[in-house]
């Protein structure tokens, strides 16, 4: 584990070329999940990695945005209707997210917000919870790969993958015999599939080609669709929820959202649209507040794939070694961070021009960096915009105004025991707002 940030930007950037794989391992044969582009190694992931950068551009979101927005709507209308109850906002985050993931990743519309019993929700459920075998799982994806490869076990149980092939499978010959086409991350996987590349420009249409001149199988575009899957509905949600709990926690910083949001969907005519959304900057500064305080990957790891001399000492990374950077003791360290606890969104004023010297690394950093960065700040900022606007926020038990949320100890991400329960009210025409 190393600690220190110029030894931390090293390991991401200058020195790529000696860390550039996660030390993930599987064999396809078994596991076809396993070939996703967080896991791939060497010029297997460089490759893919280029292909598909295109498709987080932010042309691609603005095309996706509409079905980001109508999502969010629904969400709405749920918060409207339960206004008097007390709501768990990490279980609807993670129902908003597992609906957008749906639509912009396999191409279905579903309503998980509104049906919590959706095949969606409950397979991604299934993927997260803390049970002895996922724990071991997850334990041996990150640390002990080869250990995985000799079990011959599979990243997910065998019902997770079969519902992801065939939903997969049935999206993927619906639009190409139907030649559909649709603003999503499915369309610009078939792009990818049918011409080797995805559309640098706007264009969403796909050229038809026989099955022997596919570029890419249904089950890599299934093991690409299924890591957007895992790594963007829980992980963003986490986000949402514990944002709102500071907002909850804060009303200063709650009001600054409010007063924001006023002013820039007032010159909109109330109306939300990707540029509206883009020059939400406190709310920018919110969200990167809590990534800071609240990564959702405490940790990650890279693989030294060949010998490393640590500058300035004797010591030698030897290669094979796993290297682990802990995001969440690095951002809650008060040399980089003066009271790390406290949530202080004005830390972020002209972080641009510090971000080299301070460590931040929610996404990652360097050509490893998270690739659905964009589209996760975009669904998590739309979606508290959205409910800081026609919403205030309250603590269920004032309790809480003091204490830090308790963490699961089994999850491998920063999840709250119990969820994150808030009184959540439709602001009056007092609040100065757009309703």
């Amino acid at each position: 584990m190393i600690n220190d940030p110029d030894l931390v930007k090293n390991v991401l950037v200058q020195n790529f070329s000696h860390f550039h794989d996660r030390g993930m391992k599987a064999d396809l044969s078994v596991d076809p999940l396993g070939g996703n582009l967080f896991a791939l190694s060497g010029e297997k992931w460089k490759h893919l990695r280029t292909k598909l950068g295109p498709a987080f551009s932010p042309g691609k979101l603005k095309g996706m945005f509409p079905n980001l927005l109508r999502i969010g709507e629904v969400m709405l209308d749920y918060v409207d209707r339960h206004e008097s109850e007390a709501i768990d906002v990490k279980e609807l985050s993670a129902r908003y997210t597992t609906d957008i993931i749906a639509s912009v990743g396999f191409g279905v519309d579903i309503d998980s917000i509104n049906n919590q019993d959706d095949i969606f929700r409950k397979m991604g459920s299934k993927f997260f919870k803390p049970t002895v075998k996922n724990i071991f799982r997850v334990g041996c994806f990150f640390f002990l790969s080869k250990l995985l490869l000799a079990l011959r076990l599979k990243h997910v149980d065998q019902d997770v993958e079969d519902f992801i092939f065939n939903l997969v499978q049935k999206t993927v010959e619906y639009r190409e015999s139907n030649k559909i086409v649709r603003k999503d991350v499915m369309q610009l996987l078939l792009q990818l599939r049918n011409t080797g590349v995805v559309a640098e420009d706007e264009r969403w249409d796909l050229d038809g080609v026989s099955q022997a001149s596919k570029h890419i199988s249904l089950a890599e575009i299934s093991a690409q669709a299924f890591v957007f899957f895992i790594g963007a509905y829980e992980t963003s949600s986490t986000v949402m929820a514990y944002c709102l709990y500071e907002a909850a926690r804060n009303k200063d910083i709650q009001k600054k959202i409010q007063e924001e949001l006023d002013e820039i969907l007032n010159k909109n005519h109330g109306k939300f649209d990707y540029e509206s959304i883009v020059k939400m900057q406190y709310l920018e500064k919110c969200i990167r507040e809590t990534m800071r305080k609240y990564p959702s990957l405490p940790f990650f790891n890279r693989e030294c794939t060949k010998d490393y001399p640590i500058p300035g000492t004797k010591t030698i990374i030897k290669k094979g070694t796993i290297v682990i950077i802990s995001t969440l003791g690095l951002q809650r360290d008060e040399r980089f961070y003066p009271d790390p606890n406290k949530f202080i969104p004005e830390r972020f004023d002209h972080f641009e021009n510090e971000s080299s010297k301070v460590p931040y690394y929610p996404f990652g950093d360097g050509p490893r960096t998270c690739i659905g960065m964009r589209l996760g700040q975009l669904q998590v900022k739309l979606g508290l915009a959205l409910l800081f606007s026609r919403f205030s926020l309250n603590l269920v038990d004032e309790s809480q105004r003091n204490n830090e949320p308790k963490l699961s100890p089994k999850s491998i991400l920063m999840a709250p025991v119990g969820g994150i329960t808030l009184n959540l009210h439709r602001r009056s025409a007092n609040d100065n707002v757009l309703i």
